[in-house]
């Protein structure tokens, strides 16, 4: 059924405004990180990742350090692009998917797949970054509740029983139907260039964009996605739930997948070549110009949670002292410039797309 424009704006207001649904995933309302243990023919996997995405049997174990450990088959599976193809890090990002039954009693009840952050490579440098972008999915949780959960995890990845393994830092990434249905709201499933700018909810769009200013990330697009694939580049959207396609309004962009931002700085981002810049870590906004008459209120929005961004650094006691000292001028950097007007509207609201 067909809702008027009107409508569908009330009903994004409530999406908006809503708090988090009752029945959320048990694996994301919890914060301590959960020691993981995977054991998988790794070898095989690694060796296979840059031409295969198909899955590998393993066994995983989990504990939260207060509960029973738990452990269940899953098939793991290499996953992303850059990461895995590129020819630069020697581990790709994998797939959890588990079969619900097994999962049931275990922090993974609920969960069919899931995303797998890993090491890149094994220098400690390496892991830093990983925590970076962790902590860059934790500081837009505080903007916005339309936005992925993340949950740290100490993984041990083992080559069978015998092997003692290697422990890594990583994340898993909430699942976006979790996401849409704690939001009130209903996952998009978009093509390349089936709505334009104008048909986002013009806030969310500009605080989206915003972030990835905030940040220095470039490798985005809610628009269009790289040919071959789904729409978009590294976002996903979720609307008011019943939103008929043919009219869509007041569609939320999610972005996600920050390790070409300057923020986290990796050994192997480079920004896009038609953008003429010489590091990552030269902010550049690409937002959309039907958001930014909300550019002044989503800038307040940042500068109330400045704080608790820079907490969420300083907190972070994985982080060596130089990377916490670097993050933070870095965020520092962004908060002098949307501070200034004459740089806001120069850097910012002139450079809209």
């Amino acid at each position: 059924m067909l809702r008027a424009l009107g409508i569908g704006l009330l009903a994004l207001a409530g999406l908006m405004a809503a708090p988090p649904a009752g029945a959320q995933s048990v694996l994301f309302t919890e914060i301590a990180p959960l020691t993981l243990v995977i054991t998988a023919p790794f070898p095989a996997l690694v060796r296979a990742a840059p031409k295969s995405t198909a899955p590998f049997p393993a066994t995983l174990s989990v504990s939260d350090g207060a509960g029973p450990v738990h452990s269940l088959p899953i098939q793991l599976s290499p996953r992303g692009l850059t990461r895995r193809t590129g020819g630069y890090c020697q581990f790709p990002p994998l797939a959890l998917e588990f079969a619900k039954p097994t999962a049931k009693g275990t922090p993974f009840q609920g969960q069919h797949r899931l995303k797998l952050v890993t090491y890149c490579r094994t220098p400690a440098d390496f892991e830093q970054r990983i925590m970076l972008e962790y902590l860059a999915y934790r500081i837009y949780n505080l903007l916005t509740p339309a936005s992925y959960r993340v949950r740290a995890v100490d993984v041990t990845y083992r080559d069978g029983d015998r092997s003692a393994g290697l422990t890594r830092f990583g994340y898993v990434i909430e699942d976006i139907e979790d996401l849409a249905r704690r939001n009130h709201a209903d996952r998009l499933k978009l093509t390349t260039h089936q709505i334009s700018a104008a048909q986002f909810d013009a806030h969310a769009a500009a605080r989206a964009a915003l972030f990835e200013f905030m940040i220095s990330n470039l490798d985005w697009d809610f628009l269009a996605g790289p040919q071959g694939s789904d729409c978009c580049h590294n976002a996903r959207f979720i609307a008011a739930k019943g939103a008929a396609p043919a009219s869509l309004s007041g569609v939320v962009p999610i972005p996600y997948d920050f390790d070409y931002s300057g923020f986290v700085d990796a050994p192997y981002a480079v920004p896009p070549e038609s953008l003429h810049l010489t590091r990552v870590t030269e902010r550049l906004y690409r937002g959309y110009c039907v958001s930014s008459g909300e550019i002044p209120a989503v800038i307040d929005e940042f500068r109330a949670h400045r704080a608790e961004m820079t907490g969420l650094i300083n907190d972070q006691p994985r982080l060596t002292p130089a990377f916490r000292a670097k993050t933070i001028r870095y965020l520092d950097s962004f908060f002098a410039l949307v501070d200034d007007p004459a740089r806001v509207q120069a850097q910012i609201i002139r450079h809209c797309r």
